[in-house]
């Protein structure tokens, strides 16, 4: 009788190892830049506002959600990010230890905020849309040549009409000084 064994291992020989990693670096969750007063004090300001319009139309429960988004922004924009552990493995890629799944994921491309080089994927998800990994000790050149194996590179980035909204109001409604 045939041992069955090399007919396995040659088989088994050909395949991709899924869990081997091609790339891996750690980096904040997010881009961070240390707030000034004036943002503080614009954002306090805004707040007042809609409560006091809100306090006489006598919507309290409206009242108690403007004052949790504002908890939130003041929250948000006051802690450092923790660090992260960002893999690209054959399998997929893993932001912050979950595994997105090539599959799921559409397109790449890169960023810059606050002097923080940011790789931003597209994702075919609802929820979340966009998976974004600041790039600390990693070159750029490096993620886009072996991202770019699974995933197309799109020199501009797809703009929907929230992100030209998000801007336009945020050209009308500066939250910070810009020195």
């Amino acid at each position: 009788m045939e041992n069955p064994s090399p007919k396995i291992d040659d088989a088994l020989k050909d395949k991709v190892d899924l869990n081997k990693v091609l790339l891996v670096w750690t980096g904040p969750s997010h881009p961070f830049k240390k707030k000034d007063r004036i943002f503080y004090q614009t954002v306090a300001a805004l707040t007042f506002l809609l409560v006091a319009i809100v306090f006489f139309i006598q919507d309290f429960l409206l009242i108690a959600v403007i004052l949790a988004i504002a908890f939130v922004v003041y929250a948000i924009s006051s802690y450092p990010p923790v660090d992260v552990e960002h893999k690209v493995t054959p399998a997929g890629f893993e932001n912050a230890g979950r595994l997105f799944h090539w599959i799921e994921l559409y397109g790449f491309w890169f960023e810059e905020k606050w002097g923080f080089k940011t790789l931003v994927i597209q994702t075919r998800l609802s929820f979340p849309a966009q998976i974004r990994a600041v790039l600390r000790d990693v070159s750029e050149a490096q993620v886009r040549d072996i991202i770019g194996r699974y995933l197309i590179h799109l020199e501009t980035p797809p703009r929907s009409w929230v992100d030209s909204a998000s801007d336009w109001l945020g050209r009308k409604i500066p939250l910070e000084s810009t020195k």
